[in-house]
Formats: C-alpha cells, structure tokens, sequence
C-alpha cells in the first residue's frame, strides 16, 4: 500500500506543475497538448500549435461542444449528415440564383458567368463534381490555374473564373453549408492587365464615312447607324439600352436614364443633340427606341463595323470608346468613371491606365508652360556668376588690368585675357591699383 501511495504522489507531484488543467507543453516548441473525454466517454489528446492561453481557450470551446453534445443541444458527428458534394451546392446555387433572376434581382447573364466557370473548372478535373465540399482544397485550384494557363489562356480570363468559383464558395459559407471557404488561400494571377480596345481617331474617321454612305431608306442599315452612334455617344452597355430596360419614360428632356445596369444602379447622362436626333427619328417605335435583342444588335453593330473595315471591334468596344474620348476631352478620371457608372474610380483607372500614362508627357508640358508664364522667366533666367569663397581667392591672386598709354583705357592684360567687364575686379583694392598706375 506504501508502493501505491507513493506512486500517486508522484503523479500529483507530476501534474501540479502545469498551469492549466488539460493543456501541458508538448515536445516541440510552440506546441501544446490538450486532453479531453469526449461526449462518448473516450479520451483524446489534441496538438495544438499556438501560445497557451489561445490553447486553454481552445480546450474550453471543445468541453463546451462536448456538453452541448451530450444536452442534446447539438447534433454529434457521427450523426450528422455527411457534407454535400460540389456538383449538389452548385445545383442549391444556380436555383437560388434563378429565383433573383425571375425576381430582376440579378442579370442573366452573371449565371451564365457562373455556370462557365463551373464548366472550366470540371473541364480540368471531373473528379470535383463528386467530391464532397469540404474536402476541395487551395490545390485544386492551384492546379486548375497552371492548367489554363497551359491551354493559352490569359490571366485576366482565368482570374475572372476564379471570382465566379469564389462567388459559389462564398455561397456555401453563407448557408452554413461549409465552415471556411478553400479560396481565402488562393490569390489571384498577378499580371499587367491589357488596355481597353476602343477607336482611335482614324477608324473614327472610317466610321464616319461608312455611315454617310450607308442607304438609310433601308430599315437594317438605318437601325445599324442609329445604334452605332447611341452606344458610342453614350457609353451604354448593350442590355441598358434595350426595351423595356430603356423606353421612353427614361428620355427626359434634358437627360437620359439607364435603370438597369450592372449591379443594379441606375445611370443619368446629360442628353446631347447626336443623341436627341437619333431618338427623335425613332419616336413613332412603340415603346422604346430599341426593341431589339443582344444578337439584333450585334449582327447590325458588326454589319456597320466589318462595313467600315474596323477589325477586333464589337458593341462594347463603343463603350470602351466612349469612355477613352470622354477622358480625352474632360481629362477628369471622376467624370469619366461618373459617366460610364463605375462602380469605383479605381476601375476606370485600371481600363484606362495605358490611355492615362501616355498623357502624361502632355501634361508635363502644360505644367512647365503654366509656371513659367507665371514666374516671367525670360532672358533673366541663366546661371548666375560663382561666388563661393574658392572662387573669390583665386579671382584675389589675378594681376589687374593695365591702362592704355593712349586712351586712357583699361585693357585685359591679366595673364588669363579676360576683360575687365567680366573679370569681377572690383572693390577697394583695385582702385587702389588703378590710382598707382596713374600716378607712374
């Protein structure tokens, strides 16, 4: 009994120098053990790898859950339901997702975004649709990124499915349907986004010319030329400036509005004369001026462009255009991004970065002719004379010029010939110099 007795002593012996209860230093640093008995009655031992408050927390948290569990007050693992499969959250996505389209909610075509950015990924690997959510990790999307690329693909493009994968992800978080979402590891391609394509002055000018020669008596050439020149004098995007969106309750007499655009905001543009006679021509259409769909407008945007030999141009090219010409003009970023509904201004920055920098030089020159206009600098504006005090000893150690026997003329006699006008000789000393010559 002595044996025993002693032997438990050791044991407290051996705990009591723990701070905490359940939680003691593990083998390597850093690292803290922490030992519980789950709702079972089975005892368990986790690492945790942190400082030892932040692990007595830890231990804390997991007695609780372990009493909730055994209250009846939440669900134990082995009886809860296995997590879904990627395939089945995106099936609860895209119904959630056509209820806010029915609903005008959502654009139509942001789903379609979505379902392509599942289609890429499956296109990578199939196995995805049957794996349970949380089991996808960062890797399949590291793997899913080198893929694309692989396939010539650019970064912008694969970027851009990574924000709709991330939207789905997101979703499954917000449904409790996943604890933490793969992609708050995954970054995007780092990558020089291109500049926007819009029409330069020259195929302004084809343009132009293509329209003048166009047979306006013909119902489709008539249409082509009057969508052409909304979109490129509004900066509209094609779904905003089509009926019902865009009837004629949004053409007031001195403005115009765009109810629906992106993100559901609504846009107000001051209505300019191109645009009131093109309206005008159309006013005997029920409605609104254009009842056309996104391929009726297309076919004829692209008739007027492929007609006026313009290449890699498209409807919203016209935006692209819009907004590069409306900064040439204003050189306000903040208008710009006002007048083409930006969300932000750093959005128009990025479209336009190219078009920003390459004005730049410009802008240095306005700058340089504006201050110099007001600081007057003229023939006054040139280096002035040294006069640092090793100058002045060496000017100090100079012979003094002599005076002519004839004029009476001081003459640059000095060994380094420089005329008096130039030779700084002045002061006491060198008229002292000029009364002794004059007095020999």
């Amino acid at each position: 009994m002595s044996g025993e007795k002693a032997e438990k002593r050791s044991v407290k012996r051996r705990y009591k120098k723990y701070r905490h209860s359940g939680v003691r230093p593990g083998k390597k640093p850093g690292t803290y053990l922490i030992d519980f008995i789950d709702h079972n009655g089975i005892r368990h031992q986790k690492t945790y790898h942190g400082v030892e408050s932040d692990a007595v927390k830890c231990r804390r948290a997991i007695l609780v859950k372990v009493d909730r569990i055994k209250a009846g007050l939440e669900l134990s693992p082995e009886s809860a339901s296995p997590a879904l499969t990627f395939m089945q959250i995106w099936e609860l996505f895209r119904e959630d997702r056509l209820m806010k389209v029915s609903s005008g909610s959502l654009a139509p075509t942001t789903l379609e975004r979505n379902k392509n950015a599942i289609e890429a990924l499956f296109s990578c690997d199939k196995s995805l649709q049957g794996t349970p959510i949380d089991e996808i990790t960062p890797a399949d999307f590291e793997a899913f990124k080198i893929y694309r690329i692989e396939m010539g693909y650019s970064p912008v493009g694969v970027n851009t499915i990574l924000r709709s994968l991330r939207t789905i992800f997101n979703f499954a978080v917000k449904k409790d349907l996943l604890e933490k979402s793969p992609f708050n590891d995954v970054v995007p391609i780092a990558g020089r986004q291109s500049d926007v394509r819009y029409l330069d002055d020259v195929e302004l000018r084809k343009l132009q010319l293509t329209i003048e020669e166009l047979n306006l008596e013909d119902e489709f050439q008539q249409d082509a030329a009057d969508l052409t020149l909304f979109y490129l004098f509004t900066g509209a995007r094609t779904s905003e400036a089509l009926y019902p969106g865009f009837g004629w309750d949004c053409v007031k007499k001195t403005s115009l509005s765009f109810p629906k655009t992106k993100g559901n905001k609504s846009r107000n543009i001051p209505l300019i004369q191109t645009v009131d006679k093109i309206l005008n021509r159309r006013r005997s259409i029920e409605g609104g001026p254009f009842g056309f769909t996104r391929d009726m407008v297309y076919n004829r945007i692209k008739y007027l462009l492929n007609k006026a030999g313009i290449e890699n141009a498209s409807t919203h090219t016209l935006r692209k255009t819009a907004g590069a010409w409306y900064y040439m003009a204003t050189r306000d970023i903040f208008a710009t991004s006002r007048f083409l509904g930006h969300s932000s201004v750093k959005v128009t920055e990025q479209h336009y970065a190219g078009l920003i920098q390459s004005l730049q030089v410009e802008y240095s020159n306005i700058f340089e002719k504006t201050i110099l206009s007001r600081l007057q600098l003229g023939c006054n504006f040139e280096i002035k004379p040294d006069q640092s005090r090793q100058n002045r000893r060496h000017l100090r150690h100079k012979k003094s010029p002599n005076l002519s026997s004839e004029t009476g003329a001081l003459t640059g006699a000095g060994p380094t010939g420089i005329e008096p006008a130039t030779s700084g000789l002045t002061g006491r000393r060198s008229n002292q110099t000029e009364l002794r010559s004059l007095r020999t």
